[in-house]
């Protein structure tokens, strides 16, 4: 019998969470969902038979009617806390998508709740996590593949002009740009395949005038020894962009080699060594990811422990990170 979900926020997002779930083999389908505006929701509950509802609490409260074991949260990181703690007082399992809020004052909030919560399964949609090659990275890792852990590189950038006059970029609303956007996944990425990090330094770039940063370069570096072959104070280079050339990669380099995945040609994780041969090794593609996390966040919500879900501590984590870089740029 498939998990039924509700999704608060019919945007783009949903969409990929809509996809996800017919995707899901039959694991997961959308029962509700809820969103200010009246049209997008009846527009996307028609596609996806699913009953249309005027607000997030009216979903909620009528969860157990409509067989609705957990929620998806799509809205701007603003709106979301009220959501979550409406969710959580009705013991409602929540997802919210990433960041987990738009200040770290919010994230603290929603991450106590999730602590007073223990019994009720809380989450944030960090969905890289579920990329296959980024796990294939970390075993490789374990396995002394490329030696010595001493680097890890992340660019997630591309061209967004439309962001420019949408929520994404309005300061009040999202709280950050580019780099609380893109570069809120390349942190947690660094905390889910290297460790806890440290901010080291931070430039930023505004393309936007009164908008939020179009462009982020961020220096990070590991405090914990991880695992086999990850010796701590390990660097992290991230780059994150709304205004510039299209780039999703993400590389891992050691002593003795370096691992590299390029989410354009999802296919293929590259070795190279000291000397630089290559090898190229097929992999599954990283669409598979949001499908993954959906089905892990159903199994939790119905009592599996799943392990790869990001929490919102990992939430916090990631919004700690953004609030240091924010102060290291200024």
């Amino acid at each position: 019998m498939a998990f039924r979900i509700g999704i608060i926020g019919a945007g783009g997002i949903a969409n990929a969470h809509a996809a996800a779930a017919k995707d899901s083999q039959g694991q997961v389908e959308i029962a509700g969902v809820a969103d200010m505006n009246r049209e997008a929701a009846e527009k996307f509950a028609s596609a996806n038979g699913a009953t249309a509802f005027e607000s997030a609490e009216a979903l909620i409260k009528s969860a157990k009617d409509h067989g609705i074991g957990g929620i998806v949260v799509c809205t701007p990181p603003s709106a979301r806390l009220p959501i979550v703690a409406a969710a959580l007082k009705a013991k409602l399992p929540v997802m919210t998508e990433k960041p987990i809020a738009h200040t770290l004052a919010d994230a603290k909030k929603l991450e106590s709740l999730g602590k007073k919560n223990k019994k009720v399964v809380t989450a944030i949609g960090y969905c890289h996590r579920f990329t296959p090659a980024v796990l294939k990275m970390k075993e490789l890792i374990a396995e002394g593949r490329i030696g010595r852990l001493e680097r890890f590189e992340n660019f997630f950038a591309c061209d967004l002009p439309g962001h420019q006059s949408k929520w994404f970029s309005d300061p009040k609303k999202a709280g950050g740009g580019a780099f609380l956007d893109m570069g809120s996944h390349s942190m947690d990425l660094f905390h889910f395949v290297v460790g806890p990090s440290k901010v080291v330094g931070a430039v930023f770039d505004y393309k936007w005038k009164g908008r939020t940063e179009t462009g982020a370069t961020v220096l990070v570096k590991s405090t914990k020894k991880g695992g086999p072959n990850n010796p701590g104070n390990v660097a992290g280079v991230i780059l994150s962009g709304w205004a510039e050339t299209s780039r999703f990669t993400v590389s891992v380099l050691g002593d003795k080699g370096m691992l590299s995945y390029d989410y354009e040609n999802p296919e293929v994780l590259i070795f190279k060594d000291l000397l630089g041969k290559q090898e190229n090794h097929a992999i599954e593609t990283c669409g598979v990811r949001f499908t993954r996390q959906l089905v892990a966040f159903a199994h939790a919500a119905q009592g599996t422990k799943q392990p790869g879900l990001a929490t919102f501590a990992d939430g916090l984590a990631a919004a700690a990170a953004d609030a240091a870089a924010r102060k290291a740029a200024k």
